[in-house]
């Protein structure tokens, strides 16, 4: 479980790189779900919702939606085709795992969700995550 949580601090915000999404700075309110097939009987985790202040800077380099988890979790084949963006994602160390997200900007909110596989006690786990974000005024 505690891979779990890292994956969530690390899932907890959404991906961007090369160019810049359609996002406007200001205060956002972010929701994370998350669901673990196979884990039938034990209760649902509860979404998990944290409010950052996204800056005009961290909007046009993109690094507000940059994760900031393990520094051994590598992004890559990233794309942006519209306003839609896809990747792939792989994690070496303690916490390996890979998987794959997509998440649609949208101005004012935007949407997502990712696929991760690791392994927890020898065993197999798949990990689906959706988020949305909403802008929800300036910041303070």
């Amino acid at each position: 479980m505690k891979k779990l949580a890292q994956l969530t601090v690390l899932l907890a915000f959404p991906f961007s790189a090369i160019a810049a999404p359609d996002m406007q700075p200001g205060m956002w309110e972010i929701t994370t779900r998350m669901e673990m097939p196979g884990m039938e009987g034990m209760p649902a985790m509860p979404p998990n919702t944290i409010r950052q202040c996204i800056r005009p800077a961290e909007v046009q380099s993109g690094s507000a939606t940059v994760p900031k988890g393990d520094p051994q979790c590598e992004v890559k084949d990233y794309r942006m085709q519209g306003k839609t963006a896809s990747w792939r994602m792989e994690c070496k160390g303690a916490n390996a795992m890979s998987g794959s997200g997509t998440i649609t900007y949208g101005g004012a909110s935007y949407s997502g969700k990712t696929q991760f596989t690791m392994k927890e006690e020898g065993q197999a786990m798949t990990i689906n995550q959706t988020f949305s974000g909403k802008r929800i005024g300036d910041c303070k």
